[in-house]
């Protein structure tokens, strides 16, 4: 769902990058040409991350990554809340919030899938350092 929503975005950002060319191209104003500059840039950006994302989920370009880890709730002043998977030093963002008790003081066994390109979170697992499943993301566990 979030890889439809951004591919709809950038659509939708270069649908306004042919909306402000036309009014530049009629008034030939400054400010007009500024919007295409940035609706170029928009385009590009969301456009090229939102294809990166595409070609590793249909590639399945994955990194796992597995070993103890712990996790933190990143939990921002606007209300969204995300959750870290903390491997040693490395960190990884993810969505979805587990529904077991978690923290640093919290060790899991971990399992954690990213893309290769932008990294972010696919799916994760976490078990107890005995192997029993905890809580997964994956809807076929």
């Amino acid at each position: 769902m979030e890889i439809v929503l951004t591919w709809l975005i950038g659509l939708l950002c270069l649908a306004s990058l042919v909306i402000y060319w036309r009014e530049w191209w009629k008034t030939r104003n400054r400010v007009k040409l500024g919007k295409v500059f940035l609706a170029v840039f928009a385009s590009v950006a969301i456009l090229g991350m939102a294809g990166m994302e595409t070609y590793d989920r249909i590639t399945t370009n994955y990194i796992v990554e597995t070993g103890e880890c712990y996790v933190v709730n990143d939990q921002s002043s606007k209300g969204s809340s995300n959750v870290t998977l903390w491997f040693g030093e490395r960190a990884y963002g993810f969505k979805e919030i587990p529904d077991v008790a978690y923290g640093p003081g919290q060790l899991f066994s971990c399992r954690a899938t990213m893309t290769k390109q932008m990294q972010s979170g696919i799916d994760y697992e976490l078990r107890s350092l005995d192997g029993e499943l905890l809580y997964s993301t994956r809807s076929d566990d």
